[in-house]
């Protein structure tokens, strides 16, 4: 048995003083509260009551009786909810009565009547409804209560004031806890003269003891019996013997005997050598190390072969990479074709030049000096001579072609990412109009008769007419007039100039944009040529602080160099930049003349760590892993040492000091040389706007060109 802790006191205020003549009104059919306000008149007296838990008995019959704690300020309709949830029986069917008067739901605990000993007893009884039909009737089992839901029984034991530490009599509500076990069938016999059964007692040992559960417990776990002493004769099996005649000795088995049966005799030594438990105690650890160490060696084997498997092929692809890109670097100087090809031909001018006038100073002297000077300049203007002469036939060559893709591109329909990333295609008038003029200007060069041709022209004097916008337009329909007159009335005559200026006009035309007519570009002077220019001729770079040359000069201004190496060095950081999802690095704006600058004026055309000097191979990984790339976090290495360099967790516990303290140096003089692109950096990362910085162009959008 426990007794239960009762919830923090609650103080309410009550008058005690009873008069049963003045007590308020109670609905019908309710009985009166026992504590109820006297009169004015009445000596009063207030006091505070604590919310407490009390026992209540519900008296169900005679013999029923069980008993429930509920705390003092309850009233009777929750008390209802509960018991009828322990009966299952609907609370509207419960009746409860004290001196045979129903009590009123509203009431709560406190104000009906209790014993002596603080305990609230009721008579519970059940309604049972007229229009029940064929539904069982509703009845209050005890078998419910106690066997299906094993609910508690609740006692109020009165301790005297002499048995407390502060003097004063207590009533403490204690828990009675259903601790009753399915007691199992074990042994018993059936005394045939009066018919009774014993059973052999099973709970006398009773269910595993908890002792820290039952700390606070008083219980006991025993099955008491009305002692009675009989004597009985119980069978019992054993095995016995006794002696016949002379020596002769009978014995009687029983059914758990066991018989031993000797065995071949062995001595100590051979039962010691026939064991051997040690030894093989050991033979078994040895061999569970030795396969444990086996298990680790082929593992670090697997390990150590798939990693020169990667090496080997790391290795493969990098020689493949290199050979590649000496087939394409001859098949450039073949056929050049674009502005790089013809650089890297310049270039290897360059390098040839230097080499031959270092050979000439080391085995030449004085006049043969001076005139082997002059034969290599006249080789050197051979060369550009021939490099200058190509060009000009590719610029010629790809005149066309590049008109067909400008064409292309300005008819194309413009297209973004809308939701869901869905595509969208929105094709304007616009874009129409250069896609219908584009293909007149096609038959325009096509070589036809002369009847065709008359055809052609009326039908192309007739879209003129839609076009008289454009600034040019006198000029172009004078030109087809002309043709068409020549075509008609002269017998023979040369209009190829006359057409080759019509399809310069016409393309022109189709350029042409009707929005553009009223608008001016922003310009400026350059300070090279003199001339004034858009600003989208002027060459914009990460170093400078304000625009003042155009493409042109700028261009002239530049040696000839291997662009095409240090954009492919420019593309490396980028990727990795991409694979890191650092969209607002450095390396997104910058360009090929600023990593060469960086590689050339920073970090002196060289590796860092091997010195090794060919541009093919240097690469500019992060210094920092944790930090964005930028020109002040970067180190000029070759691809290989690259790999190991990202390998690296602690740079300064790997590198020496030294080698720390120049690449710091370095770090300063890019910081220096980028100050520009660093203030602008902290304005863009400050004011949020670099968030278009790296993206996709597939999801951008040219919304003024809608």
């Amino acid at each position: 048995m426990s007794a239960p802790e009762c919830p923090p006191a609650f103080v309410c205020n009550v008058q005690l003083n009873v008069d049963a003549a003045e007590r308020p009104k109670q609905p019908a059919g309710c009985a009166p509260a026992y504590d109820a306000n006297s009169t004015e008149s009445e000596h009063t007296e207030e006091c505070c009551v604590e919310l407490e838990n009390v026992t209540v008995k519900f008296h169900i019959s005679d013999t029923d009786i069980v008993a429930q704690v509920y705390p003092n300020c309850m009233t009777l309709a929750e008390v209802k909810q509960d018991i009828s949830r322990k009966f299952e029986v609907e609370p509207q069917l419960l009746v409860l009565r004290q001196d045979n008067r129903p009590l009123c739901d509203s009431l709560p605990i406190n104000a009906t009547k209790f014993d002596e000993f603080g305990i609230h007893e009721f008579q519970l009884e059940l309604r049972v409804p007229k229009d029940i039909g064929k539904e069982p009737v509703p009845k209050l089992d005890l078998d419910v209560y106690y066997d299906k839901h094993r609910l508690a029984d609740f006692i109020t034991v009165h301790i005297p004031g002499e048995d407390t530490e502060d003097g004063q009599p207590k009533n403490v509500v204690v828990e009675i806890v259903n601790a009753a076990i399915v007691k199992p069938f074990l042994c018993g016999y059936r005394d045939r003269a009066s018919g009774k059964e014993y059973l052999d007692a099973f709970s006398q040992t009773g269910p595993y003891f908890d002792r820290w559960k039952a700390r606070r417990y008083y219980s006991r776990d025993t099955q008491t019996w009305e002692p009675k002493e009989k004597t009985l004769n119980t069978a019992h099996e054993q095995s016995v013997q006794c002696h016949l005649d002379g020596i002769n000795v009978l014995y009687v088995s029983a059914a758990n005997d066991f018989v031993i049966v000797p065995g071949k005799y062995q001595t100590f030594a051979q039962k010691e050598r026939a064991e051997r438990k040690l030894e093989k105690i050991q033979l078994i650890q040895r061999n569970w190390r030795r396969w444990i160490l086996w298990k680790y060696i082929h593992i670090r084997a697997k390990e150590y072969r798939r990693l020169v498997r990667n090496r080997e092929e790391e290795e493969d692809r990098y020689e493949k990479c290199v050979e590649q890109r000496v087939d394409r670097q001859l098949a450039i100087k073949q056929f050049p074709r674009s502005k790089d090809d013809f650089d890297l031909l310049y270039a290897e001018i360059c390098v040839w030049k230097r080499a031959e006038l270092k050979r000439i100073a080391a085995n030449y002297e004085g006049p043969a000096r001076i005139s082997e000077v002059n034969i290599l300049l006249d080789k050197e203007i051979q060369l550009l001579n021939g490099v200058e002469r190509q060009r000009r036939l590719v610029c010629k060559a790809m005149e066309d072609f590049r008109k067909d893709q400008l064409l292309k591109k300005m008819g194309k329909p413009i297209e973004w990412i809308g939701y869901k990333d869905c595509k969208i295609h929105m094709d304007l008038l616009s874009t129409q109009r250069v896609r219908f003029l584009t293909e007149v200007y096609k038959d325009l060069r096509v070589p036809v008769s002369r009847d065709v041709r008359l055809t052609l022209i009326r039908r192309v004097m007739e879209i003129l007419m839609e076009e008289t916008c454009f600034p040019d337009f006198p000029e172009l329909f004078d030109l087809f007039e002309r043709e068409k007159n020549l075509l008609l009335y002269a017998t023979s005559s040369d209009v190829q100039i006359l057409r080759k200026r019509q399809n310069i006009l016409f393309f022109e035309l189709i350029k042409f944009q009707k929005s553009e007519r009223n608008k001016r570009a922003p310009s400026r002077m350059c300070i090279v040529c003199k001339k004034v220019k858009e600003y989208k001729e002027f060459a914009i770079r990460t170093r400078q602080s304000h625009v003042d040359t155009c493409k042109s000069c700028y261009y002239l201004k530049l040696t000839a160099t291997e662009n095409t190496v240090y954009q492919s060095i420019l593309r490396c950081v980028q990727r990795d930049e991409r694979k890191r999802k650092c969209t607002t690095s450095f390396a997104f704006v910058m360009q090929s003349d600023d990593v060469r600058h960086i590689i050339d004026k920073i970090w002196h055309g060289h590796s860092a760590l091997s010195k090794a000097q060919n541009l093919n191979e240097l690469r500019l990984p992060r210094w920092n892993k944790s930090d964005d790339w930028a020109p002040w976090n970067c180190v000029c290495l070759t691809e290989r040492e690259t790999r190991d360099h990202y390998k690296i967790e602690d740079i300064e516990k790997v590198y020496d000091p030294k080698f720390v303290l120049h690449v710091s140096n370095r770090h300063m003089l890019a910081r220096s040389l980028f100050q520009t692109l660093a203030a602008v950096a902290i304005e863009f990362q400050e004011t949020g706007q670099w968030w278009k910085v790296g993206m996709n162009k597939q999801r951008t959008s040219n919304l003024d060109a809608i």
